[in-house]
């Protein structure tokens, strides 16, 4: 018995070990770890210089890297924490795991808290650097405490839905996905919680003296209260003492719940090894009965812009899928703008078309950037993991020619979104309002940031496995952050005394986008002959 129980730890070991080694090699956390150390390192300077102009600078600064924290979390979730498996499923190896004599509680141990262990170190080595946001004034001890036990509890609660994503999940691109989901359904359901809440509370007149309208108000407001930003903003308010909220219980249970359901899973789905290589996405075969308009067809004039369209883009499945996001995201934009209170006698009011627009708009064009910037990841990506770039090169044509005609095939897919914000801008009632953004330097300061955004996506994807995407985001976010400070000191010196700051990083991230356009083509050579 004794001799089953070594053995069993042995495992766990030899994979912890195993794990730790590799992802302390791995350029892609070395430049996480810089970029998030670069900016709280920042931030403090920023508070240093600005302590003349406001008051409680310790908890300005702790708010500022708490907040930090969990956004970097929350992208190592979607790129680091669910590709645990399913890295090993892709690979082929998590047969050898298993006839190793390793058991599937070994397995999810081993990989999994490896991971965990890396970034609750992170947590750790950063606690002594803040508690000099004490020094500054406006916080307590107790609130930091209170606010790292919060982000350790959000860290498992991650950290192993992103272990379930990847059992569950053949690829490390649907584990991503999935885990992408999870979280905007973490972020959206304590939001309809505490609108539920209020809506039964003060429009219903629900109370707390009937035993069913307790239960749903408890139940409502426990959910309201289990989100990491909610909590953090609770922990950060001056005078908070450390209590167990609903938001450490309840994502700790939740990590708790996500380890055994993974660990149920292991056995029926992880076995399975990854069909990458033969997957066809949402392109449908031509025999497939009622799905023949959805195959690819006959290959085009253009065969490498063919290729890209259907079998990375979608295809005609892609298209018509981004033609119901856009159309679902100007739904849900009339449905914000909705006069749904009521009054007696009075329901409602005239709808204003103009903020619907605004909205659409608003968020239409970052998520546009967003798709072409996953189709970017993916362009490279998959023809080095196929490992058929080097034949690719092989064509008789020149590597411009090759890398334009696969991007110029996924920006096909993408002309859903591009057409309906056009139509948005040109039909649509209020549309119009955005040629006075053109006369902004903002407006192309942020402009630029999503193309350098694309163009990062594109370049890190030659060089890491898993995460370009992300990391491309965590790099504009911190270097949004930073220009956002320079241009908080510069305003200082008076309302225009930071156009020509914007003017100038708009430049930057200009020069950036082209840079990225050499490193590509001068990239491309090298890694076909690997």
């Amino acid at each position: 018995m004794w001799q089953r129980g070594l053995s069993f730890w042995r495992g766990i070991s030899a994979l912890f070990f195993r794990s730790l080694r590799t992802e302390s090699r791995s350029l892609r956390m070395h430049l996480l770890w810089f970029l998030l150390l670069l900016v709280i390192y920042f931030t403090m300077w920023i508070v240093q210089e600005s302590t003349r102009q406001m008051g409680a600078p310790g908890l300005w600064f702790f708010q500022c890297v708490m907040f930090l924290n969990a956004a970097f979390i929350t992208l190592l979730g979607v790129s680091f924490f669910s590709t645990v498996i399913s890295e090993e499923k892709e690979e082929d190896t998590l047969g050898l795991m298993t006839m190793a004599g390793i058991s599937p509680l070994g397995i999810l141990l081993g990989k999994s808290t490896s991971r965990l262990f890396q970034v609750s170190l992170l947590l750790a080595i950063q606690y002594p650097f803040t508690l000099l946001a004490v020094t500054m004034g406006g916080l307590l001890p107790t609130q930091i405490l209170s606010a790292y036990v919060s982000l350790l509890s959000y860290t498992i609660l991650l950290a192993n839905v992103g272990l379930l994503c990847s059992v569950a999940c053949r690829t490390n691109r649907n584990a991503s996905g999935l885990t992408t989901f999870w979280l905007l359904g973490y972020m959206a359901v304590p939001a309809f919680a505490y609108a539920g809440l209020m809506y039964l509370s003060m429009q219903r007149g629900w109370s707390r003296s009937d035993l069913w309208q307790t239960i749903v108000l408890n139940v409502l407001d426990w959910t309201a209260r289990s989100n990491i930003c909610v909590d953090l903003s609770l922990v950060t308010t001056t005078g908070h003492q450390f209590t167990w909220t609903a938001q450490i219980v309840g994502n700790a249970l939740g990590g708790l719940v996500s380890f055994l359901l993974a660990w149920w899973l292991f056995g029926i789905v992880a076995k399975d090894p990854a069909q990458e290589t033969s997957s066809r996405g949402m392109v449908a075969r031509r025999t497939t009965r009622g799905l023949r308009w959805f195959s690819a067809g006959r290959v085009w004039n253009q065969p490498l812009i063919w290729k890209d369209f259907f079998f990375t883009a979608g295809g005609w499945a892609g298209l018509i899928v981004r033609c119901l996001l856009y159309g679902g995201l100007y739904g849900l934009c009339y449905a914000a703008n909705r006069p749904w209170y009521y009054y007696p006698g009075n329901y409602g009011g005239p709808i204003r078309w103009q903020d619907v627009t605004f909205g659409f708009l608003f968020f239409g064009h970052p998520l546009l950037a967003i798709d072409i910037a996953l189709s970017a990841s993916r362009i490279f990506h998959d023809e080095i993991k196929g490992q058929t770039l080097s034949s690719l090169l092989m064509l008789p044509l020149s590597i411009p020619v090759l890398v334009y005609s696969k991007l110029a095939g996924c920006a096909m897919a993408t002309t859903p979104g591009i057409v309906s914000i056009v139509l948005a801008i040109f039909l649509l009632p209020g549309g119009s309002e955005v040629w006075k953004l053109l006369e902004h330097s903002g407006f192309w300061w942020w402009m630029m940031n999503l193309l350098c955004m694309i163009h990062l996506t594109a370049l890190f994807s030659l060089y890491l496995r898993t995460g370009a995407f992300v990391l491309a985001l965590g790099t504009m976010i911190g270097s949004m952050i930073v220009t956002g400070f320079f241009m908080a000191m510069t305003q200082m010196g008076g309302p225009n005394a930071g156009e020509g700051l914007i003017f100038l990083a708009a430049m930057v991230l200009g020069a950036v986008c082209v840079g990225c356009h050499v490193i590509i083509l001068t990239r491309m050579p090298a890694l076909g002959e690997k």
